[in-house]
């Protein structure tokens, strides 16, 4: 498959440089411990409707798929959907995060999937995936800087939709995020909630890759 390429001229890329700490610095401070506290006491365990045992809702994501093309960075790629019929039968792992490039999301609980990727192979599982509330290019982008490849999927849930079938979406307007999921996870076995983890609090304890290894 030729996948579409696009060259940044240099101006661009200055502007990149130059705005890459403005950038960083509003991140961070979007991420300040004394807003997202509060925005996390007010949405973490609100309104949680799925439990194991469940049949998970029927919903459609979008994700790039990897190709080898797309690691100049110059190659973007074209979004495909994936249906959740698609994991029938299957053992699948599906890990949620509030944002892509976001700092816990990208140092604390993403990389340690794919660290372990071999140990959840080893226990049976078919798929793992993790789904944000950005659109599919900007995951896309991520994976690439995470090093995921073909390995972890990364599937946009746009607006949360579906999370939110499952009573994980969460209003993050206080930081300017809109709506996203939250941080969860969940083992999915031929459509069956097997296992979930909803953070109560900011961190990485019940959705992390040693207590969802563990749950397999």
């Amino acid at each position: 498959m030729t996948v579409p390429r696009y060259k940044a001229p240099a101006a661009t890329t200055r502007y990149r440089s130059s705005t890459l700490a403005s950038a960083t610095t509003a991140v961070i401070s979007a991420h300040s411990p004394s807003i997202l506290a509060r925005t996390y006491a007010s949405n973490a365990m609100s309104e949680v409707k799925v439990q194991v045992g469940d049949t998970i809702p029927q919903g459609t994501f979008t994700y790039i798929p990897y190709t080898p093309e797309l690691e100049d960075h110059s190659a973007c790629g074209i979004p495909v959907k994936l249906n959740t019929d698609e994991w029938k039968g299957k053992k699948v792992v599906l890990v949620s995060v509030p944002g892509a490039f976001t700092p816990t999301c990208h140092a604390n609980h993403v990389p340690p999937f794919l660290e372990k990727y071999d140990e959840f192979k080893k226990k049976g599982v078919d798929v793992i995936a993790i789904i944000a509330a950005n659109d599919a290019f900007v995951l896309s982008g991520w994976a690439r800087f995470l090093g995921l490849k073909d390995k972890v999927l990364a599937l946009s849930d746009p607006n949360a939709r579906w999370s939110a079938q499952l009573g994980l979406s969460q209003d993050l307007s206080a930081v300017d995020f809109g709506t996203r999921t939250k941080r969860y996870a969940l083992v999915i076995d031929d459509l069956k909630v097997k296992y979930v983890g909803v953070e109560p609090e900011r961190g990485v304890t019940v959705s992390g890759a040693d207590a969802v290894l563990a749950a397999v």
